[in-house]
């Protein structure tokens, strides 16, 4: 797969998935076996993949991510994009705030022929904790 066509994946990946919550069409852009890691934790297999951006599209009202830039080599795509969303059910233990927050983040997808075998989500938690006045700041 060119490296062109992989960005495009990617992209499309973080629309359908993140943006419009198109879990179902999951098996099109993934292998059987992808790996997703995230928040700490590797959701392993389609079907817990799925049940956690499912639960992210109830726990956060108006998730959206904006794509930014996409650099590839190789079988890999790095994204860069920001995330905007309202936190409006309990989180890892964090009562819903209702409140918005935007951060910022990367993804790095692994690419097998076509589809995407793993991905590292990396994303700035503080500044939404301050966002959501989780975190107080003197400043």
């Amino acid at each position: 797969m060119s490296i062109i066509e992989n960005k495009r994946i990617a992209r499309d990946f973080i629309e359908q998935m993140f943006n419009k919550g198109n879990v179902e069409n999951a098996h099109r852009f993934v292998t059987p076996d992808f790996i997703y890691h995230a928040r700490g934790e590797d959701i392993v297999g389609l079907d817990k993949f799925k049940a956690c951006v499912a639960t992210d599209h109830t726990t956060f009202r108006d998730m959206h991510f904006t794509y930014i830039d996409g650099i590839a080599e190789g079988n890999k795509v790095s994204t860069t994009w920001i995330l905007e969303g309202i936190q409006q059910q309990e989180f890892r233990g964090i009562p819903a705030t209702n409140k918005k927050f935007e951060t910022v983040g990367v993804i790095i997808f692994h690419f097998e022929g076509s589809s995407i075998k793993e991905a590292w989500s990396i994303v700035d938690g503080l500044t939404p904790a301050i966002q959501l006045g989780l975190v107080k700041t003197n400043f």
